[in-house]
């Protein structure tokens, strides 16, 4: 085939639409012309695939990572309810798990966490092991309350067991529990025989 310009971007845009490996090297393997015609036509291959509007980054088998992409890949699986703590993700084999382990690079964010923070998401809101102390149990332990969750100890029990462990842990009792998130003991036990 006779390479111009014009057919070289229509080829790399349909290859790229068929989500074809648009790496040098694994393009140079199957359509060798193609590469050497980019090259000569436009400097580099590299150019070529910019003039057909694809980010070469995107092509390339080790992609380079920045700090918004990482972003978006922790939306994108948030989005589709992935289990975002990090047992979980890098166990993964797809994009999501590659963001992040380079999430670890201390150019983009030294951390998981980090970049689960600079998503939005709160590294507690993932974990599988949240972090307590007392403030953090009397803070959750209220806000159920506040929002007519039941916070007797049996429902808590099924509904969250990590905050009825970490209630006992830090204050003793339950009932010391209830007291320090200003919830009294009383009012649970009403508010649970009325249902």
């Amino acid at each position: 085939m006779k390479w111009d310009k014009t057919a070289i971007l229509r080829r790399i845009r349909q290859l790229y639409k068929k989500d074809v490996d648009l790496s040098y090297n694994a393009l140079a393997r199957r359509e060798q012309s193609l590469v050497s015609a980019a090259a000569y036509h436009f400097g580099s291959y590299r150019s070529a695939v910019g003039r057909a509007g694809i980010d070469y980054a995107d092509v390339t088998r080790r992609p380079r990572w920045t700090r918004q992409r990482i972003i978006q890949q922790i939306k994108d699986g948030r989005r589709k309810n992935v289990n975002l703590n990090w047992s979980a993700v890098i166990k993964r084999k797809d994009e999501l798990g590659k963001a992040a382990f380079a999430s670890l690079q201390r150019r983009l964010f030294g951390g998981w966490d980090r970049a689960l923070h600079a998503a939005g998401l709160h590294s507690d809101e993932v974990s599988l092991y949240r972090q307590w102390d007392r403030p953090t149990v009397a803070f959750e332990l209220r806000e159920r309350f506040v929002h007519e969750d039941s916070v007797s100890s049996g429902d808590l029990q099924k509904d969250d067991p990590a905050l009825h462990a970490a209630a006992f842990r830090y204050f003793g009792s339950y009932d010391k529990a209830l007291k320090a998130a200003k919830i009294d003991p009383a009012d649970v036990r009403k508010r649970r025989k009325r249902k």
